[in-house]
C-alpha cells in the first residue's frame, strides 16, 4: 500500500517529548547523536556554539548522562533529548533516538530555523559558523538526502539489509559471545519478507540535512504510518533507511538531489559515496594534520567529518580549527 494512503495512528512509533524551551533565533538546529567520548562531544559543541544556531542532544540511554552535560555545562543553548532511548547498532533504536531528537529540535525552533542538521557527538565541522550558516541560508528549501534505490540496485546485500529479519537490538554484533539469533537470521533468509507495494524504498547515508518543515513531515508520517515502521523495524540499519524512504515518497523528494543509482556501500569507504555535508573518510579515526589537510583540500562543500576521537584525533582537530576560524 502507498504510503500516503496509511493514515492509521502508530501507537509508539515515535516517543512523545515534554515541549522544548522555545530558541526563537535559531536559523539552524543541530541534532546531535552522542554515545561516547564526552571530550569530543564538548570540543564539538563549543564550536558550532553560535546565538544563531541551537543544539539538540541524544545520549544513549546506555551512557551515563552527567559527563556529557558537565562538558557543555557553560554552553546555553544546548538542549539534552529526555526521555533517553537505549540505542542499539544497527537496530531500530537508532531510528527512534532520531525522530525523538528532531521532535525536540521542531519544538525548540520557529518557522525561522531553515535546516535540522543531523550530526554524531564524534563529528566535527570543517568549516567556521558563518560558513556553515550562509550554506543553509543559500539553499533554503533544499533537502541534502543523497540516497540509492535499494529494490532497482540489483545488490543482494543491500535487498537483505532491507527484506530480512534482523535482531539487532537484542544481537548486538560487537559482543564475542555467539547469539542464537545470528543463526536464526541465517534461517530466515529462506524466508525473506514481502516489500510493500507502491512504495519506493531508499537507503545513504544516516547523517542528513532537512528543512524543518521536511522533519515536520517525517516525525508525523512515523506517528500515523505503521506499516512502514512495522515493515522497516526488522531492517539492518534502518537508520540509512527510514528518513529516506519517507522523504523519497513525499512532496520534499523533489527539493533534493535525484535519486541514484547503486554503487557499492559495502567496499572500504562506504556510506562515503552518500555522503551529503560530511566528507565521511575510509580512514577513522583521523589523527594527524597531514590527514585533516587531505580532507580540507577535497572537501568542497562539505561542512563536517566524521568518527573522530578527543585523543587520537588531536592534532587533525586542531589543524581543523585553525583552518575554520582564520
Amino acid at each position: 500500500m502507498p504510503l500516503s494512503t496509511l493514515d492509521a495512528p502508530a501507537r509508539g512509533a515515535v516517543r512523545r517529548l515534554a515541549p522544548t524551551a522555545r530558541v526563537d533565533e535559531a536559523r539552524v538546529a543541530y541534532v546531535v547523536l552522542a554515545h561516547s567520548d564526552p571530550a569530543l562531544f564538548g570540543r564539538l559543541m563549543r564550536r558550532l556554539d553560535d546565538p544563531r544556531a541551537a543544539a539538540f542532544v541524544h545520549v544513549d540511554g546506555k551512557a551515563p548522562l552527567e559527563p556529557f552535560r558537565r562538558a557543555v555545562q557553560h554552553l546555553d543553548r544546548v538542549h539534552f533529548v529526555e526521555p533517553r532511548i537505549r540505542v542499539m547498532w544497527a537496530g531500530f533504536s537508532q531510528v527512534e533516538s532520531t525522530l525523538a531528537s528532531l521532535e525536540a529540535a521542531i519544538a525548540g525552533t520557529s518557522p525561522e530555523c531553515s535546516h535540522i542538521v543531523v550530526v554524531s557527538g564524534a563529528d566535527y565541522p570543517l568549516a567556521g559558523n558563518d560558513e556553515i550558516l550562509d550554506f543553509f541560508a543559500d539553499n533554503a528549501g533544499r533537502q541534502f538526502i543523497r540516497r540509492l534505490a535499494v529494490m532497482e540496485s540489483g545488490d543482494p546485500r543491500q535487498l537483505w539489509r532491507l527484506r530480512g529479519r534482523h535482531f539487532r537490538e537484542w544481537a548486538d554484533p560487537f559482543t564475542p559471545q555467539p547469539n542464537p539469533l545470528f543463526a536464526l537470521e541465517k534461517i530466515l533468509r529462506l524466508f525473506p519478507r514481502q516489500v510493500p507495494r507502491g512504495t519506493t524504498f531508499a537507503l545513504g547515508s544516516n547523517w542528513v540535512v532537512i528543512t524543518r518543515d521536511c522533519a515536520i513531515h517525517c516525525v508525523e508520517r512515523a506517528k500515523r504510518n505503521r506499516t512502514l515502521v512495522d515493515f522497516v523495524r526488522p531492517a539492518s540499519r534502518p537508520d540509512e533507511i527510514f528518513l529516506h524512504v519517507l522523504v523519497q515518497n513525499s512532496p520534499f523528494g523533489a527539493e533534493t538531489d535525484s535519486i541514484e543509482l547503486s554503487v557499492d556501500v559495502t567496499c572500504i569507504g562506504g556510506p562515503s559515496h552518500y555522503g551529503n555535508v560530511h566528507a565521511l573518510t575510509p580512514n577513522v579515526p583521523v589523527r594527524s594534520a597531514e590527514e585533516a589537510d587531505a580532507i580540507l583540500s577535497t572537501r568542497r562543500h562539505k561542512l563536517f567529518t566524521q568518527r573522530c576521537s578527543s585523543n587520537a584525533s588531536a592534532a587533525a582537530l586542531n589543524r581543523f580549527d585553525a583552518v575554520a576560524c582564520s
